[in-house]
């Protein structure tokens, strides 16, 4: 079948499918009002083609349905299919449509990387029609955002999608609440079992459908492992990658250096540069698996410098792979306080003095906040510790309020001045 009349077959097929919604994610809708391409990016399974969906049954409230196109290059009907091959799909489709050409034209691609030449066509297509939205999902095994913002020269614009933060979680198990006093009503205790559950089992939507939540994790890591990092980078020494990657997420909200993880390794026999281990890093980061946080100096030099500290993109895949439920509380938590800052795309330090603080909030080239998490402040030497790093951040930084998250508290100190609020984690992710 030639490749028009393959188009004119899923284009048609498209027409007639009512895109599900599974669960409902955030999603800034303004994105779609410029003229850049918008790219959605993000980790394997976490929902980018579902997303798609939604943002089409928005747009479906504003926009003729004729002026909606979706198409998924995964599907193996249009195999081959190259980038000059592309230039027939409006064409087709306003064979077969009545589009409005009055209205804003939406075309969502998914899987765009299966398309040889996709990004010179992308770059024409937007030029050419300035009434057209372009939306386009890339898997992380061969199309990395870095790339995408590359092939289309500054024309676009990325949005994440990463696993289901707590306040989506709350939306996807049907729990709805509109009690502001939440702190002191009986729903305290239906969200606390919720948070718990969300804590054990992470974010990913797939974990919510039934089945046993630490092997669909165990699973989505070995095709994360294999797919999006052994075969993408061609990596020859895989048993040495692999031992590198379990020391890096034991070392999850922790302070990691690429030196003494390499004297580690060296006492099991292997030979390696400190390149390959920090080429290693790289992949792990542009595969949406782990992230780093670099300590908050005005010189680069010394950020670079310093021990990082280890994020996974969820809690969940940590506990599938390395360590259990009961191992860690507190950093477990910590990680979740990292997936939360990092949905709202701000930039992300942490703070070392004489003390020490978890997270230091950066937008518009200034720290705007700093945060502590731990699992409890019962203990006079925990409370001790805690407060102390908070302090001397927002000393160092002129900030006159704090944060402290913790399991279950809800406190005040006043400090001079300043004052720190202590909050249960749960209630300040879903605030």
């Amino acid at each position: 079948m030639e490749t028009r009349e393959k188009l004119k077959k899923m284009l048609t097929e498209w027409s007639e499918f009512d895109p599900p919604e599974l669960y409902r994610r955030d999603f800034n809708y303004s994105l779609l009002e410029s003229g850049e391409v918008l790219s959605i990016i993000g980790a394997r399974r976490a929902g980018k083609t579902y997303l798609c969906y939604q943002i089409i049954n928005e747009l479906k409230k504003k926009y003729p349905p004729e002026n909606i196109a979706y198409i998924n290059m995964e599907d193996e009907r249009l195999h081959p299919i190259n980038g000059d091959e592309l230039t027939l799909l409006l064409e087709v489709y306003e064979e077969l449509f009545s589009v409005d050409r009055s209205k804003k034209f939406f075309l969502v691609i998914d899987e765009i990387q299966n398309v040889n030449n996709w990004s010179k066509w992308a770059r024409r297509i937007t030029e050419q029609n300035k009434n057209l939205k372009l939306i386009i999902t890339g898997s992380s095994s061969k199309l990395l955002s870095s790339e995408i913002a590359t092939e289309l020269r500054g024309r676009t614009t990325s949005f994440a999608v990463y696993p289901l933060s707590f306040a989506e979680y709350l939306g996807a198990v049907n729990f709805k609440t509109e009690n502001k006093n939440i702190l002191y009503s009986n729903e305290r205790v239906i969200i606390k079992k919720q948070f718990n559950n969300y804590l054990k089992a992470g974010g990913f939507p797939a974990t919510l459908r039934g089945g046993e939540p630490k092997e669909i994790l165990k699973e989505y890591f070995r095709v994360m492992f294999y797919r999006d990092l052994i075969e993408r980078y061609k990596i020859k020494n895989i048993r040495l990658f692999e031992d590198y990657l379990t020391l890096l997420i034991d070392q999850i909200a922790s302070s990691f250096s690429i030196s003494s993880t390499a004297n580690k390794l060296m006492t099991f026999g292997y030979s390696f540069s400190k390149n390959t281990l920090s080429n290693f890093s790289k992949y792990a980061e542009d595969a949406f698996l782990v992230f780093e946080v670099r300590k908050y100096s005005h010189k680069l030099k010394e950020q670079l410098r310093a021990p990082k500290k280890i994020y996974a993109i969820d809690h969940g895949l940590v506990q599938a792979v390395r360590f259990s439920f009961s191992e860690d509380y507190g950093r477990l938590l910590e990680n979740i306080v990292f997936t939360a800052l990092k949905r709202r795309g701000v930039g992300i330090f942490y703070h070392q003095g004489k003390k020490e603080c978890d997270f230091l909030v950066s937008e518009g080239g200034r720290v705007s906040q700093a945060i502590q998490v731990t699992k409890s402040m019962a203990n006079a030497e925990t409370k001790k510790r805690e407060v102390d790093g908070l302090f001397e951040a927002m000393e160092f930084h002129k900030l006159k309020e704090g944060l402290i998250l913790t399991e279950d508290e809800n406190d005040k100190i006043k400090i001079g001045k300043s004052s720190i609020e202590i909050l249960p984690i749960w209630y300040w992710l879903i605030n």
